[in-house]
């Protein structure tokens, strides 16, 4: 009897609580918002920042629908500790905000929430929400009691995870992951250290040229170097430097003519002289570790700037290619 007495207390208690929910945490992130929103927005960032991954529930299953940062796109999941569930990218005002719909339990229960991006003077106010109607099941109107409990500790933690990459993504050069069309190229393989680099790949790069103008061949595109080994410590490498063209028959003596295929590439674009291109390099090291990509031959060099038509090394532009699948 006081069982039931109890239970029915409960009840009329449970319809007293507020029906409505609301979680919201905040951080304030030193880059930009286009940087912080592609974060964000493109599910597919999620595993760099989110707590909510694999590592987490090694049984879930990640199924992604869509597109990046449109209206529409899916994200599933379904594990023992996860539970199963979706989330559906519903609004996108492109670095102001980004909005979404969860559903959990066979759609049972659902939320909206979102990001919100406010512009500072050097940096940026993210504002993560999750806001839902808890109905009229009085175990969900208990349940709206322990939200911010609940779910808080998860977004503030994601939150300082995305300030973590944001804030190490925005001292890098732009990187962008793009598909290269396949080439004709005569390459001459060399070697060289610090002391002679110059003096290798300027005869080098001569040589043909020249061979282009005497067989009347069309360049295509920036010259540019291929690594195939590198010394950390004495600075020596081995390397092929090439050009590409149209309608080659063959090369002469040590230039060679290869096809390269199309082939997909991490492209970082850096300005500056050459010897200052470290850190662009570990940077692409990072990203590709980051986005779990894997690396299938070595870097490129494509020298867009003629130095010998520039002399401000501030302004020479290289774009270092990681061929990637």
């Amino acid at each position: 009897m006081w069982l039931l007495i109890i239970l029915a207390v409960l009840v009329v208690i449970a319809y007293l609580l507020p029906r409505q929910y609301k979680v919201e945490r905040s951080i304030v992130i030193g880059a930009s918002s286009e940087l912080v929103y592609d974060l964000t927005c493109n599910l597919n960032n999620w595993d760099l920042w989110s707590v909510w991954t694999k590592e987490v529930d090694t049984t879930a299953l990640f199924e992604l629908s869509g597109n990046d940062c449109e209206a529409g796109t899916i994200w599933k999941w379904n594990g023992k500790l996860l539970g199963n569930g979706e989330l559906i990218v519903t609004e996108v005002v492109p670095e102001k905000s980004f909005s979404y719909e969860l559903l959990f339990d066979e759609g049972n229960f659902r939320s909206t929430g979102g990001f919100r991006y406010e512009e500072m003077a050097d940096s940026v106010l993210v504002i993560w929400s999750d806001e839902g109607d808890l109905g009229f099941n009085p175990v969900y109107r208990y349940m709206g009691l322990f939200m911010s409990n609940t779910i808080g500790p998860d977004f503030e933690l994601g939150l300082e995870r995305l300030k973590e990459i944001a804030e190490e993504r925005h001292g890098w050069p732009p990187i962008e992951e793009k598909m290269m069309e396949d080439m004709l190229v005569l390459l001459i393989r060399d070697s060289a250290g610090p002391d002679n680099y110059s003096q290798i790949m300027g005869k080098g790069y001569s040589e043909i040229y020249r061979f282009i103008k005497l067989n009347r061949l069309a360049p295509k595109g920036h010259p540019f170097a291929i690594y195939h080994s590198w010394d950390s410590v004495t600075q020596f490498s081995v390397f092929d430097i090439g050009i590409a063209v149209e309608n080659a028959k063959g090369g002469k003596g040590r230039i060679r003519l290869e096809e390269i295929p199309a082939q997909k590439v991490l492209m970082a674009d850096y300005h500056g002289p050459y010897e200052k291109t470290e850190f662009v390099y570990r940077a692409l090291d990072k990203y590709v570790a980051q986005e779990g990509l894997v690396i299938t031959g070595g870097p490129w060099e494509v020298y867009v700037t003629d130095p010998m038509l520039e002399p401000d090394t501030a302004k020479w532009n290289t774009q270092i290619l990681f061929p990637i699948k």
